[in-house]
């Protein structure tokens, strides 16, 4: 299938007004007028074109948990809210249900891939190769039992055997520890001896109790532990990283690795700030993530970068920290090859948003406007892998109403109003 997008202002390698032709999944050309007999043509006039944004950590599931649990630190809302209603509640036809409503959450924020922690991995991808979103799964691996796995071992088993299951473009299968605080130093020892080349996702130094707790337990910080276990290396992705030392840093860029700012989630919680605009300076690898709608309380990428920026500037003391086009950069990084980018010869990962709202009245700087004033409504449509999900604001073969019933209906045995 071709697909044509006609005079949108591209953010590309060619920045300006120019058309792309898309054939199959593949971005073919990016010119100005293009004329071309395409299947689909999107007349993208006061529109900006740009690469799909990445959600790198989020527990897409706990959809149904949004707001069952507010204005509580870290440990008490896992442990004495969250953990004890996962054991009740979380199976298969939860999570895949609760996952779909936060893929199409998040596609209307302009959000085409994620790197989902959970449990029953398997139906997440399988939602997603329903909706056609590209995603990262990593069944979570405790050192006690969990809804999806009752040890350690078990769930390492299943992440292997889910490699073997999901091995294609879109679905991409990761190693998940949860953290240095709920797996020992030889379950973590076990995971780098099996993993191979995968991505490894992880939780690390989100907070101060944390690292207290990992330091009395192991007599390290996280991420020692973590780069002595050997999974610290250039596909590790590292969530929150909120107390993060000199030397966490330096571990961190000597082997390449990645970091994962869930701005939101850590305000909320009042885990604290990451030192992102720090981390930066060093060349370290930024992404940016949502966490799981039990924390955030949403899936909305726009506004996680929007408050990524502007609390960088407060803590570094610097109104130029983390500018406008740098949050972009990290909104759009994605760990899929051939996207990110709108190149010829990449993946049509793209996202349109219309320039028809009171607050993209005027527009001097594209990457302005997107990180400072655009929300998740303005998102028009959404193609991944060439594929149109979203189209003029409604979703192309996806019954929401539908979705959005499922999710009520399990959160009324729970106790939800609505």
């Amino acid at each position: 299938m071709k697909i044509l997008i006609k005079n949108g202002y591209c953010l590309s390698e060619k920045e300006g007004v120019f058309d792309i032709l898309i054939d199959g999944k593949t971005i073919q050309r990016i010119e100005k007028n293009i004329v071309e007999n395409a299947d689909e043509t999107i007349d993208a006039k006061e529109s900006i074109v740009l690469p799909f944004f990445c959600n790198a950590h989020t527990h897409l599931a706990m959809s149904l948990f949004r707001g069952m649990a507010d204005d509580l630190s870290l440990m008490d809302w896992l442990n004495n809210h969250i953990f004890p209603n996962e054991a009740k509640y979380v199976n298969k036809d939860m999570v895949y249900t609760c996952s779909k409503l936060s893929m199409l959450e998040m596609i209307r924020s302009g959000t085409g891939c994620f790197m989902d922690m959970y449990f029953f991995e398997e139906e997440v991808a399988k939602a997603a190769l329903e909706i056609g979103i590209k995603g990262i799964i990593g069944e979570g691996i405790l050192d006690f039992p969990t809804p999806g796995a009752k040890s350690a071992d078990e769930a390492i088993s299943k992440t292997l055997s889910l490699k073997k299951e999901f091995a294609n473009e879109n679905i991409k299968v990761s190693f998940a520890p949860h953290s240095t605080y709920t797996l020992s130093v030889e379950s973590l020892m076990k995971i780098a001896n099996v993993k191979e080349d995968a991505i490894v996702q992880t939780h690390a130094g989100e907070t101060k109790k944390e690292v207290e707790i990992v330091l009395k337990d192991k007599g390290k910080r996280p991420i020692e532990v973590l780069n002595d276990a050997g999974l610290i290396d250039s596909k590790t992705y590292l969530a929150h990283c909120v107390e993060t030392s000199a030397k966490d840093m330096e571990i961190i860029k000597s082997k390449n690795s990645n970091v994962i700012n869930v701005p939101q989630s850590n305000l909320k919680l009042a885990s604290g700030v990451a030192p992102i605009y720090e981390m930066m300076m060093k060349n370290i690898n930024i992404f940016v993530g949502t966490d799981g709608a039990a924390s955030n309380n949403n899936q909305d990428i726009i506004e996680e970068l929007r408050t990524m920026s502007l609390i960088q500037k407060v803590t570094s003391d610097n109104e130029k920290a983390l500018n406008a086009k740098e949050t972009f950069d990290i909104a759009t990084n994605t760990p899929f090859e051939n996207s990110g980018i709108l190149k010829e010869g990449f993946d049509a990962d793209i996202a349109i948003i219309k320039l028809d709202s009171f607050e993209s009245v005027p527009i001097f700087n594209p990457y302005s406007y997107i990180a400072y004033a655009a929300n998740s409504r303005d998102v028009a449509t959404v193609i991944i892998g060439g594929k149109i999900i979203l189209k003029d604001r409604e979703f192309v073969n996806i019954d929401e109403e539908k979705v959005k019933c499922e999710v009520k209906n399990l959160a009324k045995k729970l106790g939800a109003l609505f």
